[in-house]
């Protein structure tokens, strides 16, 4: 396909279509980080709200799978890196700039916060094998004794991790689809759904699978408004962003984007779970199922259709 040109009085801006260089570890690293982060401000603003005691088991089940999901990211994303035996040089320097050098550094400070959550609201099939070790049972009695700073501490990490994952991709400034300052608010949101839904799918009490469903629904509806606003303020920049948000309105990918992402992983979603707290459904366990593939599709089509369109000066 012909490359576009669009010609103004010092320089002509190319629009290159269908140029591949992320493949499935890009959006699968998003979407993890996405879905850790909200899984950590989703029990933190539980602890800070409602106290420790109202931590149930399918939030600390939550916390421990968090660390786990976060690693399985990573190393999505360590495959996709071209020289991978130089991974430690992002530990060498910070560079406030460089949002892959911000990233790293964060990523690096979830983790011990992910571990004293755990260690302060032990599930309890690992809470007595816990107590068994002394080094750990000292390490939790503290953490246990710190568990609302921890919980701000892990409110705090959640939303740098889960805006970094957007403003990865924002910040590439060749990429039309990804120029908007909204995806970072947007990963956040959608990161935050994600983590709310997965813990609906582990809870088994009523009450606490209640207030999680009324917390989804609330990020469902802002999700909703954010992407109609990272659309509209694409739309509104000019010919190039037009043609670029086209691919996922009209496009090759609108099928996907409109009907699986927004339809059915947002507005059937949220329909059903509004429904089931006024008692006119029951709640299912499908419902934040399909939060979850809405939101792992999300990146896909964001990183893949981003790819799709591109430009450079000459």
């Amino acid at each position: 396909m012909e490359p576009h040109l669009e010609l103004s009085s010092t320089r002509a801006h190319i629009l290159e279509l269908g140029h591949q260089f992320w493949g499935w570890e890009i959006p699968v690293y998003l979407f993890l980080g996405g879905l850790v982060a909200g899984l950590m401000i989703a029990v933190s603003v539980v602890i800070l709200r409602y106290g420790k005691e109202r931590v149930t088991d399918g939030m600390r089940l939550g916390l421990i799978g968090a660390p786990v999901l976060l690693s399985l990211g990573m190393g999505a994303l360590f495959l996709d890196l071209t020289f991978k035996l130089h991974v430690f040089r992002f530990y060498l320097t910070l560079q406030p700039t460089a949002p892959m050098s911000v990233g790293s550094w964060v990523l690096m400070i979830v983790y011990p916060v992910q571990l004293l959550l755990v260690l302060a609201l032990p599930w309890q099939p690992i809470a007595s094998r816990i107590t068994s070790v002394a080094a750990a049972e000292r390490l939790a009695s503290f953490a246990a004794e710190h568990v609302r700073k921890l919980a701000w501490a892990g409110l705090a990490a959640g939303i740098a991790l889960g805006i970094y994952t957007g403003i990865l991709l924002s910040t590439t400034l060749a990429n039309p689809l990804w120029s908007s300052s909204a995806l970072g608010f947007l990963f956040l949101v959608s990161g935050a759904s994600t983590g709310v839904a997965a813990l609906m799918i582990a809870e088994k009490d009523h009450d606490s699978q209640a207030t999680l469903a009324r917390a989804d629904v609330g990020l469902m509806v802002t999700e909703l408004f954010v992407i109609g606003a990272w659309i509209i303020g694409l739309a509104t920049q000019g010919p190039l962003y037009r043609e670029a948000v086209s691919v996922i309105l009209s496009g090759s990918y609108a099928p996907l984007f409109l009907g699986i992402v927004v339809f059915g992983g947002l507005v059937v979603p949220l329909t059903l779970e509004a429904l089931a707290l006024r008692g006119r459904a029951m709640h299912s366990r499908l419902v934040p199922g399909l939060v979850l593939v809405g939101g792992l599709l999300l990146r896909f089509v964001i990183v893949y259709a981003g790819q799709e369109v591109r430009f450079f000066t000459v």
